[in-house]
């Protein structure tokens, strides 16, 4: 008989060790063990906050983002409700550090959702500015009322190293009020410094610190983020400032040797001549190993050139536009990535060119796509595909919307959020940006196949469809892109995280073998690849 390894035998920094890689499930559970492992886990607990307003998805088969604690959401919710709950729950949140100051103490990275109350928003940070010896990062701050709590936080002031810059208004594209960008320049001045990491902007740099604040010296920031939106700024707040020299590129503000981790986001239709121009300018800042490129209309050839300067990229997440639609990389774009891109261990991207959908459209039409022929995949075309949703020959005719609705089970997965999203589901919790488990999925499937039944008066017996079929559709999404995940997997050695058309995978050695493994409805996941 083996003996359990006794827990208490372990000393403190080995067991605060074991804590900090178990789930935040476990780790609230062994804040009830005893007093010595609680003491040791709740400042582990409370360390980084996600204050979700929707529900966080676990993966079946590793722990995503296990440095996070977030609010647990019911996946089931209506968004209203959801909101609502998250609210509740933040109020819970609120007291309990107003009450003790040795978790508001632990608390050093904390994470807003823009959608929560801003009341309640407000009020944790005023909690932390003020009383948290540990807090550091802010993120995702959009209120700029806040400005002040944190520029006058007795802790904040001091210790926060990150800078959010609120954008104006919810939404782009509106008249700026008149005290915004005075109200800017004075956060610029109590904050700006060399202890700065961590930046996000909503403004072109060069506007900001030519016309808004001036910049005293370069600033050495290793997290950037940048938001691209129209704005109407009142027209004299943004006429240059009397110093010399005048910043003309990005180089002038940030240290090209500081910066590491990069993400623009873009929410304009088109880019710009200025920018176009800025990605041209990140081409010499050759040490970003972290790149996101977040809704924007992708330009090749400056994203060719850009990928020939990042060769020691270790994350790279795209997520081009098209006409307001995803859009899948093109493939003189991808090609890129894989030949000077080869450090990578996270990507992200959409990439249709060599495996189309499984189901398309062709003029008037369905089309399928059958690459996979082994028995989960065959099953899933004769006995779901046209067993169920295309079993008489007139289901292969689009009339309108609610036949793509109906029927396309793939694109369904995506538009109703059965899919989570995260920038990054190692590192971010996975959230998905609608509330719709499994089961509410298989629900609104068989309701909207019902309809279009009986509309077509389509008098023909169906089974519905069940959460099994739904999991074994998802598995074939896999499958199907085998002739892609085989090109990226021989290219890029390092490969540890894929995320391929929406579906995330970690890469695991199965027989020699490196395959992708679906990290969400695993269970029963069966690879079709050999070796990589």
């Amino acid at each position: 008989m083996i003996d359990t390894f006794p827990l208490e035998s372990l000393p403190d920094e080995l067991l605060a060790e074991v804590i900090t890689h178990v789930p935040q499930r476990d780790r609230l559970n062994l804040c009830l063990v005893n007093k010595r492992v609680s003491k040791l886990a709740l400042p582990i607990l409370y360390r980084r906050i996600y204050l979700n307003d929707s529900n966080v998805v676990e993966s079946d088969i590793v722990n995503l983002a296990i440095n996070w604690t977030y609010l647990y959401m019911p996946p089931n919710e209506a968004e209203c409700w959801s909101r609502g709950l998250a609210n509740a729950k933040l109020d819970l949140l609120i007291r309990t550090l107003s009450r003790n100051s040795e978790r508001l103490n632990s608390i050093q990275w904390i994470r807003i959702n823009w959608d929560l109350d801003k009341e309640k928003q407000a009020e944790v940070l005023r909690l932390l500015c003020t009383y948290s010896k540990s807090i550091i990062r802010l993120e995702n701050v959009t209120d700029p009322d806040c400005n002040d709590i944190i520029a006058n936080g007795i802790q904040s002031r001091h210790n926060v190293t990150s800078f959010d810059s609120a954008p104006p208004n919810s939404m782009p594209e509106g008249e700026v009020s008149r005290t915004y960008l005075p109200n800017l320049a004075q956060y610029l001045k109590q904050r700006i410094s060399s202890n700065l990491s961590h930046m996000t902007l909503f403004m072109d740099p060069i506007q900001l610190f030519n016309c808004i604040y001036p910049l005293q010296f370069k600033l050495q920031i290793h997290d950037l983020k940048l938001h691209w939106r129209k704005e109407y700024y009142p027209p004299d707040q943004l006429k240059p400032l009397n110093q010399y020299p005048k910043l003309t590129k990005l180089s002038d503000v940030f240290d090209v040797r500081t910066l590491k981790v990069l993400t623009i986001i873009s929410w304009n239709e088109n880019l710009n001549k200025r920018e176009l121009e800025i990605l041209t300018e990140f081409y010499e800042f050759t040490e970003i190993r972290d790149l996101s490129l977040i809704s924007m209309r992708q330009n090749p050839a400056i994203l060719i050139e850009l990928f020939k300067r990042l060769k020691n990229l270790k994350r790279l997440k795209t997520d081009f536009l098209h006409e307001f639609t995803p859009h899948p990389v093109s493939t003189d774009v991808f090609l890129s990535i894989l030949l000077n891109c080869r450090e990578l261990q996270f990507l992200d991207l959409r990439f249709e060119n060599i495996d189309r959908q499984i189901i398309s459209i062709e003029g008037s039409r369905f089309k399928f796509l059958h690459n996979c022929h082994c028995d989960d995949c065959n099953h899933v075309f004769q006995d779901i595909l046209y067993g169920k949703f295309f079993n008489s020959s007139k289901d292969m005719v689009i009339r309108d919307l609610s036949d793509l609705i109906a029927k396309d089970i793939f694109t369904m997965m995506k538009y109703l959020s059965l899919l989570p999203y995260s920038k990054a589901f190692d590192i971010y919790p996975s959230v998905r940006t609608q509330p719709m488990n499994l089961s509410d999925f298989v629900t609104k499937i068989n309701e909207y196949n019902r309809h279009y039944k009986s509309m077509h008066r389509n008098s023909t017996p169906i089974e519905p469809i069940t959460e099994s079929d739904v999991i074994k559709c998802y598995h074939a999404m896999v499958h199907h892109n085998k002739k892609t995940y085989t090109t990226i997997l021989s290219n890029l050695k390092r490969l540890r995280y894929l995320v391929l058309n929406d579906v995330p995978c970690i890469v695991l050695e199965r027989e020699g073998a490196r395959v992708p493994v679906p990290v969400f409805f695993n269970n029963g996941y069966k690879s079709n690849m050999g070796n990589c």
